[in-house]
C-alpha cells in the first residue's frame, strides 16, 4: 500500500527543464549510484576528453580566491534520482562541508544539479546564477565549459566581481521535483574544506536485472512510477501519430502499427494496475513491493522496444520530408480555424458559469488560456520550420512541423473538452432527476424492509442529505455533476445495505437499471479526466495516471460484465466512478502545483496566459519542443517532464538553440 506522496525536498530550490530526447527504449539508462568523491573531478564517462586540466584550474582559483570549493562529477545517469537528491548524496558521502558545491551532471539523461542553495556569503540567487552559467555551456554539450562557468561564476559572487543579485528568485520550500528523463533541477550542496575524503567505492558490474535488484525499495518504487509516466506520454504521443497516419492514409496501412500499439497499451494497462495495487490501502510486504516495482519496470522497457522497433517503418510510411511544406501550410490553414473556436470557448465558458459554480467548470476553465498559448507556439514552430526549409534543412523543418502537429491535436482536444462540458451539464438535469427517484424508491425500500436493522438508518439519512443536494443543484444553485456523484455514492451504500433484504432476481433486475446511467455518467467522466490529463501531461504525476488507467479497466470490465453478471458490472462501475474521480483531483492538483511553483519562481501564473520563453503551452502539454528537434517525438516519443516523482514543473532549460526555456 502507498499512500499518496510527493517527493519534497526539505530545501530550496531552482530547478531547470531539460528538453533533450532519449528513446522509448531508453527508459532504463545505464546508472550510477552517489559517489564517494576523491577528486576535485570526477568523470566516470569520458566527457572532459583533454579538458580536464582547464576545468581544475577553475576549480583550483576558485578554492585560492575564496573560501569556497567546487566538485564536478560526470556520469550517464543518477540511478533513478532526483538529481538534486544524488547530489546531496554524494556530497554527504564524500564528508564535504558547508562552504563546498557539487555540480552533478548526467550527460546521457541530459540532467544535473547544484548544490547546496547557499553558502557562506552567498545568496541562493548568487548561486542560481552559477548554475544558469553551467546551464547555458550544457546546452551546447560543452561539458568542460559547463564546469569552468559555474566556478568562475561562484568566484566573481564570492569576491564582488559581479553577483547573481539579479537573479531573484521567490522560491519554494518543499518544492517537488520532477524525475521524468527530462527534468534538471539546479540545485545547492555542502562544503568539504580541511575534510578527509574517503575511498572509492569498489565498480559493480551489474545488468539490467543486477541493477533492479540493487537498487533500495525505496528507489525501485520510484523509479516504477517514472517509468509509468514516460510510457503513459510514449502511447499518448504513439496513439495520436496513428491518428494522423490513418487519415492520411487510411486504415488498412496503418493495420500493423495499431496492432502494435493496442498490444502495448494492453501491457500498459496491466502495469498501471500493478501500480494501483501498491498504491491502494491493502499493506504490501517489502518483497511485494520489489517484484511488484520490477515487474512494472520490466514491462514499461519491453513496450518500450517494441514501439521503438517500429518507429522506422512508421516513419517511412508518413514521409513528411517529401511533403514537409504542405504539412507546414496545412497546419497553418488548421491554426487559422482553432483560433476562430478560441473566442467561441470563452463566450461558452463565461454563458456556463453564468449559471454553475465554479467546480463544475474547473477542468476547463483555462483551457482557452492554454489553446491560445498553443496556437502561439504553433505560429513560432510553423516560422521556424519555414526558415530551416529555406535552407534546406528538410529534417529540421519535418520536426518543427511535428510539434505544431502535436500542438494542435492538443487545441482541438482542449476547445472540444469545452463543448463537452457544456452538454455534460446540461444532460446533468434530466440524469438527476432519475437518480432522484431512483434513490427515492431505495429510501421506501430501506424503511419497509430494514426498519429494524440499526445499519440501515444512517444509510437513509445519507440519502435524504443526497437527495437535498440534488435538488438544489437542479435548481441551478450547486454543480450538477458532484451532485449526481454524490447521489450515486449515496445510493450504492443503501443498496449494499438492502441486499440481503431483496430476492436476487430483483437485485439483478435492480442492477440492470443503475448500470445504464452508472456507464454513461462514467463515459463521460473518463472522457474529461483523460482529455484533462493528455493536454497537462507535463504537470501530471503517476498517482493520476493510475488511478486513470485503473478506472478505465474497470469501465472495460463492467461493460463486459452487463449482460451476465449485472451486479458485478454495476461494483465495477461504481469502483471506475471514484477512481476517476481521484484521478482528476490529483491531476487538478499536480497542475495547481505546477502553476504555483512557476508563480514563486518567476512571478507568473499559467492564468496570465504567459509563456516563458515560448514553450509554456508546449512544456504543459508535453510537447518537448527540442526533443522532437532532437528526433524525439512521433511514433514511441514519449513527451512531458510530468510526474515521475508525483508531479510538478521546474524552470530553467537545457536543451539547443534557444528552446530550453521555463517556468
Amino acid at each position: 500500500m502507498r499512500s499518496r506522496t510527493r517527493a519534497s525536498l526539505l530545501v530550496t530550490a531552482v530547478a531547470a527543464v531539460g528538453l533533450a530526447a532519449a528513446p522509448a527504449s531508453a527508459l532504463v539508462l545505464p546508472a550510477a549510484d552517489p559517489l564517494t568523491l576523491t577528486s576535485d573531478v570526477t568523470d566516470e564517462v569520458g566527457a572532459l576528453s583533454g579538458s580536464q586540466g582547464e576545468v581544475q584550474a577553475a576549480l583550483d582559483e576558485l578554492s585560492q580566491a575564496t573560501p569556497y570549493d567546487l566538485y564536478v562529477v560526470y556520469v550517464a545517469d543518477f540511478a533513478g534520482q532526483s538529481p538534486v537528491d544524488w547530489a546531496q548524496a554524494t556530497a554527504e558521502q564524500s564528508g564535504l562541508g558547508e562552504s563546498d558545491f557539487v555540480l552533478a551532471v548526467a550527460t546521457e539523461a541530459r540532467r544535473y544539479a547544484l548544490v547546496p542553495q547557499q553558502s557562506g556569503e552567498l545568496s541562493s540567487g548568487e548561486v542560481q546564477a552559477a548554475a544558469t552559467a553551467a546551464e547555458d555551456r550544457l546546452a551546447a554539450d560543452d561539458w568542460a565549459g559547463a564546469a569552468i562557468a559555474a566556478a568562475e561564476s561562484l568566484q566573481r559572487s564570492a569576491t564582488g566581481g559581479g553577483g547573481g543579485g539579479g537573479f531573484v528568485w521567490v522560491l519554494l520550500i518543499g518544492l517537488v521535483v520532477i524525475g521524468a528523463l527530462f527534468a534538471l533541477p539546479a540545485f545547492l550542496a555542502r562544503r568539504r574544506r580541511d575534510k578527509q575524503l574517503g575511498p572509492p567505492p569498489q565498480p559493480q558490474a551489474a545488468g539490467p536485472v543486477d541493477e533492479l535488484a540493487a537498487l533500495p525499495t525505496a528507489e525501485l518504487d520510484k523509479r516504477s512510477s517514472s517509468a509509468l509516466v514516460r510510457i503513459d506520454d510514449a502511447l499518448r504521443s504513439s496513439e495520436e501519430e496513428l491518428g494522423f497516419a490513418q487519415a492520411q492514409f487510411g486504415p488498412d496501412a496503418t493495420r500493423e502499427f495499431e496492432q502494435v500499439l493496442a498490444g502495448a497499451k494492453q501491457r500498459v494497462t496491466e502495469a498501471f494496475r500493478l501500480r494501483q495495487t501498491l498504491d491502494d490501502d491493502i499493506p504490501d510486504t517489502e518483497p511485494q513491493v520489489r517484484e511488484t516495482a520490477t515487474r512494472i519496470i520490466r514491462t514499461v522497457a519491453q513496450v518500450a522496444a517494441d514501439l521503438d522497433a517500429q518507429k522506422s517503418a512508421f516513419d517511412e510510411l508518413r514521409d513528411v520530408e517529401a511533403r514537409v511544406g504542405d504539412a507546414l501550410d496545412a497546419h497553418e490553414r488548421e491554426a487559422t480555424t482553432l483560433a476562430a473556436r478560441v473566442d467561441t470557448a470563452r463566450a461558452t465558458l463565461q454563458t456556463l458559469a453564468a449559471r454553475y459554480p465554479a467546480s463544475a467548470l474547473a477542468s476547463v476553465t483555462l483551457n482557452p488560456d492554454q489553446a491560445r498559448l498553443l496556437l502561439d507556439e504553433v505560429t513560432s514552430a510553423l516560422t521556424q520550420g519555414r526558415a530551416a526549409l529555406g535552407t534546406g534543412d528538410r529534417a529540421t523543418a519535418v520536426r518543427y512541423a511535428r510539434a505544431a502537429e502535436e500542438a494542435l491535436g492538443q487545441v482541438r482536444v482542449l476547445l472540444d473538452a469545452v463543448d463537452h462540458a457544456g452538454s455534460d451539464l446540461a444532460s446533468a438535469g434530466p440524469r438527476l432527476d432519475a437518480a432522484i427517484a431512483s434513490i427515492t424508491s431505495d429510501i421506501a425500500d430501506a424503511e419497509r424492509l430494514g426498519p429494524a436493522r440499526p445499519e440501515v438508518a444512517p444509510r437513509v439519512q445519507a440519502a435524504h442529505a443526497a437527495v437535498a443536494t440534488a435538488r438544489e443543484a437542479r435548481t441551478g444553485a450547486g454543480d450538477p455533476l458532484a451532485a449526481l456523484r454524490t447521489i450515486s455514492e449515496a445510493e450504492a451504500a443503501i443498496d449494499a445495505t438492502l441486499a440481503p433484504l431483496r430476492e436476487a432476481r430483483e437485485r439483478a433486475d435492480r442492477a440492470r437499471q443503475l448500470l445504464g446511467e452508472t456507464l454513461g455518467r462514467l463515459r463521460s467522466a473518463l472522457r474529461a479526466t483523460s482529455d484533462f490529463v493528455a493536454t497537462r501531461r507535463g504537470a501530471v504525476g503517476p498517482e493520476a495516471r493510475t488511478r486513470l488507467a485503473e478506472a478505465e479497466r474497470l469501465y472495460r470490465h463492467a461493460e463486459d460484465q452487463a449482460v451476465t453478471e449485472p451486479e458485478a458490472a454495476l461494483e465495477s462501475a461504481r469502483r471506475a466512478e471514484q477512481l476517476v474521480a481521484d484521478a482528476g483531483h490529483l491531476a487538478q492538483a499536480d497542475v495547481e502545483q505546477a502553476d504555483a511553483y512557476r508563480y514563486q519562481s518567476t512571478g507568473r501564473g499559467r492564468g496570465m496566459g504567459d509563456a516563458v520563453n515560448g514553450v509554456g503551452g508546449m512544456v504543459l502539454g508535453g510537447i518537448l519542443l527540442d526533443s522532437i528537434l532532437r528526433g524525439g517525438g512521433g511514433w514511441g516519443g514519449g513527451g512531458g517532464f510530468g510526474g515521475g516523482d508525483g508531479g510538478g514543473f521546474d524552470g530553467g532549460g537545457f536543451g539547443d538553440g534557444g528552446f530550453g526555456g521555463g517556468f
